[in-house]
């Protein structure tokens, strides 16, 4: 009796052999992997292959608009973007293509199971990787193509012939669902019938379901790529001032415009009656030019267009003053606008507790309390700083900027009460470009040691605590 061979079908698989027959031979490869599922490689390596397409993209500089457009709705340095990129694409590649996996394999199961389909989670999973290989292959050719292409966006989608602006959803739907993607549709159409156990029609159609459902969420997802993507300034309009260029997406009443315009003057004013500085000047002082006020017409709105929560930022490399205009913002609108004088004039080097205390006291208010309040407040509270941690720059950056900075602002209020604005100025001329020292210039400035120097600010905090009425100069 003659024991037939066993069918080339069932002989084990290894895992490299699925990763290269699965693009030339699926039926068979999604057979053999029915019995013993794996699926560590394929992911692997399309993983490898999106995080190695990333990061050539960015090496090449195909990234750089993005990064600086990013940089100026956000405020971060585009320097410290640009070396923090490398880091958040592995660490995105790992965990999204890997949840993305994990959520097509539980969604092609799902809606397998409304077909009467069998199977477990972990034959869901593998074919799933293994359909993925189309995916990885395409990023390295693409990657690859690059120094010929001269492009890093995908030349087998259609994007290029929707307006992204216009239609962001069609622009994230065409440029996500490219030959690859389809690719890998088809492919699972062919594993869901031993994968399954389904009849090769309900495979098709339990396929077809999931692929309208998958190509849904591809399309919300492009959206946000396209809209990530389109510069929000290009049609904004803009009103010049004195001393700032006020610029607005909507159209805003004239009068609207005109108070605006004077909370800008008023600010620009509070700046250089503290400091000296006119609003733009140059580190060398050559002239004066204009800061570029991006005005929203509420926190929301804002907050969705730069993904900064603030009421105001400043972009201090661009020279530029992001703001919400809603009720307060004369206070955050007059911090920003001194700390963006300050870097033009001095860099970055500065004195924590002078540059951002001087700041605060500028604006007149913090968390909606004139700041010697905001400052007994902490006080109260027994959260207050001591001295020798404020004059410490390395202390003064690691504490919460809600305690550190009302605390700063309340200090440069006491000096200009106690000691007048000389003093506040001789401050901050003799700490320009200074992030040392703090302690020194103070006691020499004030004529004190640093401990009766506390305690003097100790007891202007305590009077304004057993005085309510108590109200200091700069309050609102």
């Amino acid at each position: 009796m003659t024991i037939d061979a066993p069918s080339t079908e069932m002989r084990p698989l290894s895992p490299l052999a699925a990763l290269t027959l699965v693009l030339v031979f699926p039926g068979r490869t999604f057979r053999r992997l029915v019995d013993r599922p794996h699926w560590i490689l394929p992911l692997v390596f399309v993983t490898c292959a999106a995080v190695l397409s990333g990061l050539l993209a960015l090496a090449a500089g195909f990234m750089d608009e993005s990064i600086e457009l990013q940089a100026f709705r956000t405020g971060h340095d585009p320097v410290a973007i640009r070396e923090g990129a490398p880091a958040a694409m592995v660490v995105s590649g790992i965990v999204g293509v890997t949840g993305a996996t994990l959520l097509q394999a539980l969604l092609l199961m799902a809606v397998a199971r409304l077909f009467h389909g069998r199977g477990t989670f972990r034959r869901a999973f593998s074919a799933v990787c293994h359909a993925s290989v189309p995916i990885g292959v395409s990023a390295i050719l693409l990657t690859a193509l690059i120094p010929f292409t001269h492009t890093a966006i995908s030349g087998l989608s259609l994007a290029f012939a929707v307006d992204r602006a216009s239609s962001p959803f069609l622009w994230g739907l065409a440029s996500q669902l490219d030959l690859a993607v389809i690719w890998f549709f088809v492919l699972l159409g062919i594993a869901a019938e031993p994968v399954f156990e389904l009849p090769r029609r309900q495979a098709r159609l339990a396929v077809l379901v999931f692929g309208v459902v998958s190509v849904l969420v591809l399309g919300w997802m492009g959206r946000g790529e396209a809209m990530r993507r389109v510069d929000p300034y290009s049609d904004w309009s803009r009103v010049e001032s004195r001393s700032v260029v006020l610029r607005f997406g909507s159209e805003a009443p004239e009068e609207t415009l005109r108070e605006i315009a004077r909370a800008c003057e008023r600010a620009t004013g509070r700046v250089r009656e503290l400091t000296g500085l006119p609003a733009g000047e140059t580190a060398g002082g050559a002239g004066e030019e204009r800061i570029d006020c991006y005005l929203y017409p509420s926190l929301e709105e804002k907050r969705l267009v730069t993904d900064n929560p603030a009421t105001a930022h400043r972009v201090e490399w661009a020279g530029v003053i992001h703001i919400a205009w809603v009720e307060g913002a004369q206070a955050p609108l007059t911090r920003e606008m001194l700390k963006l004088v300050d870097a033009k004039a001095h860099d970055k080097v500065y004195t924590p507790l002078i540059r951002d205390g001087l700041a605060v006291y500028a604006g007149g208010r913090w968390g909606g309390m004139p700041v010697r309040e905001a400052g007994a407040d902490l006080l109260q509270r027994k959260v207050l700083p001591s001295l020798d941690i404020l004059v410490d720059t390395v202390a003064f950056v690691q504490l919460d900027e809600r305690i550190s900075h009302p605390a700063a602002g309340s200090f440069m209020a006491f000096i200009a009460e106690e000691n007048g604005m000389d003093a506040v100025r001789r401050l901050y001329d003799d700490s320009a470009g200074k992030s040392e020292g703090t302690k020194a210039l103070l006691e020499a400035t004030l004529d004190d040691t640093l401990g009766g120097i506390e305690t003097r600010w100790i007891a202007y905090l305590r009077f304004s605590t057993d005085a309510p009425g108590a109200r200091s100069p700069d309050a609102e």
